[in-house]
């Protein structure tokens, strides 16, 4: 029952946050129609701004509801649920600007894509901190509470329902604690005989465990609870903290993971990620052809000799070997050449980067700095082959050197920008190089991408740390 009420919670939160999205397209488009360019309010203008109205409605559901875990009623704060907001809104906007790219609607103000955004945010902040405030004192009116049993190491049972009682906002009330001390086999029967006659004799409606994730005993707990309908939730160890299949909440403070969620959401978000790549690798492609054609004749007129691309092979996701795209920056000899200037190497680790590398062309030494060599790449990204965003590319042979700490990087498509080309690119060490890959991977969104991706266009006019 308590699972039916608490979806249909999170479906009418869903909804009330799209019903503030829609709020704010009907705000922008009175804003910009009535104030910022009143004369072109044509009334055929109007028809299709509201005729496409439902479209934007039925866009930001589908956005909200992707994003659906920042509806959590107890277990996320507001903080948390305002970056759901902003990422859910990045989304929605950047949908929008596609689906109208594609519909070709040249009739749709750009205007309107800086209002919407930041109108929507503002009414689904407001919405969130007005239903926080109401329910919070709701909660604190003793209503809407729920039971918990928490059970664990004595230490971590203490300190999370020390917790709870530190915040009755959030509604919760630890019924009773089942300590088991580490290694006490014959504790932790007693706590699992415990644990099924209280699921027996009282209300519960969350089972709080904090032992190990290979505890036998939260494993028997696990399936107990289970057995009859019981909601479970971890407070993760470091151990657990790589639970990656479950969703995460930070409690004030206690990492909480949902026993058994599907990690739907991160292989959505993992789809919305290529259908970018492609949807951008695309249109990036048509719109600097004419800027290609020009560097392959300038190639070719610097350096006739060779050809007009340099294909390398890479290793890719999982360790894929596939071939690498470029503008070939060197003369056709250079690899042939590689072990007379290996002494100026400046790159600590497997890494070969000489500073004014003799082998490169003039008209290289341009394409490097500007990063215009790397335009083909694009290529690679449409063909799955690389994503815009990840660590870079590595030779076979320096993944032969990778210890096994940085192997993690097989494990996500390479890119053709990541923290490391905002970051000083060659003004930095292997070492960091690496360090900012890991965690790129380890704190991976769409957010991220997208802020790396503003970043790089600042860093590569800049020419940071281009050799």
């Amino acid at each position: 029952m308590f699972k039916h009420w608490t979806n249909r919670w999170d479906e009418l939160a869903v909804l009330v946050d799209t019903g503030a999205a829609y709020l704010a397209y009907l705000i922008a488009v009175h804003v910009y129609l009535t104030w910022l360019n009143p004369r072109v309010a044509t009334v055929e203008l109007i028809t299709f701004y509201f005729s496409f109205s439902p479209v934007l409605l039925a866009l930001n559901w589908l956005v909200l509801k992707f994003n659906f875990k920042g509806y959590s009623r107890r277990w996320n704060q507001l903080p948390a649920e305002a970056r759901m907001l902003v990422l859910s809104n990045l989304e929605s906007t950047l949908a929008l600007a596609l689906l109208i790219f594609f519909v070709k609607a040249t009739w749709f103000s750009r205007l309107i894509f800086v209002l919407l955004p930041v109108i929507s945010l503002i009414l689904q902040l407001t919405v969130h901190t007005l239903t926080k405030v109401g329910v919070n004192r709701f909660r604190l009116g003793g209503m809407d509470v729920r039971r918990l049993i928490v059970m664990g190491y004595p230490k971590r049972v203490k300190i999370f329902a020390r917790t709870v009682d530190a915040v009755p906002e959030a509604g919760m009330e630890v019924i009773d604690r089942l300590e088991i001390p580490l290694g006490s086999v014959e504790k932790g029967h007693q706590g699992i005989d415990k644990l099924r006659q209280l699921l027996h004799s009282t209300v519960v409606d969350t089972v709080v465990l904090a032992l190990p994730m290979a505890d036998d005993v939260m494993m028997n707990a696990i399936r107990m609870a289970h057995q009859q309908g019981k909601e479970v939730r971890l407070v993760l160890d470091e151990v657990g903290a790589f639970a990656y299949k479950s969703v995460l909440y930070d409690f004030y403070g206690n990492s909480v993971l949902v026993v058994n969620s599907s990690r739907g959401q991160q292989s959505a978000r993992q789809a919305v990620k290529r259908i970018m790549d492609v949807l951008f690798s695309f249109l990036g492609i048509i719109v600097t052809l004419p800027i290609m054609a020009l560097v392959a004749l300038l190639i070719k007129w610097d350096s006739p000799d060779g050809p007009v691309f340099f294909v390398q092979q890479r290793v890719g996701l999982n360790g894929r070997l596939f071939p690498c795209f470029k503008f070939r920056t060197m003369v056709p000899n250079a690899e042939s050449l590689k072990e007379e200037i290996a002494h100026l190497n400046v790159m600590s680790g497997p890494v070969f980067k000489v500073p004014d590398d003799p082998r490169v062309t003039r008209i290289g030494k341009f394409l490097r700095k500007t990063s215009l060599d790397e335009l083909p790449q694009l290529l690679n990204v449409l063909l799955g082959h690389m994503s815009l965003v990840g660590p870079r590319p590595a030779l076979p042979s320096e993944v032969e050197r990778y210890g096994e700490d940085y192997r993690k990087r097989l494990s996500v498509r390479p890119g053709i920008t990541c923290l490391w080309q905002i970051s000083g690119r060659n003004e930095i060490d292997f070492e960091q190089w690496m360090q900012l890959d890991m965690e790129y991977i380890d704190s991976w969104s769409l957010l991220l991408d997208f802020k790396i991706l503003l970043k790089t266009i600042p860093a590569v006019l800049q020419q940071k740390g281009a050799h």
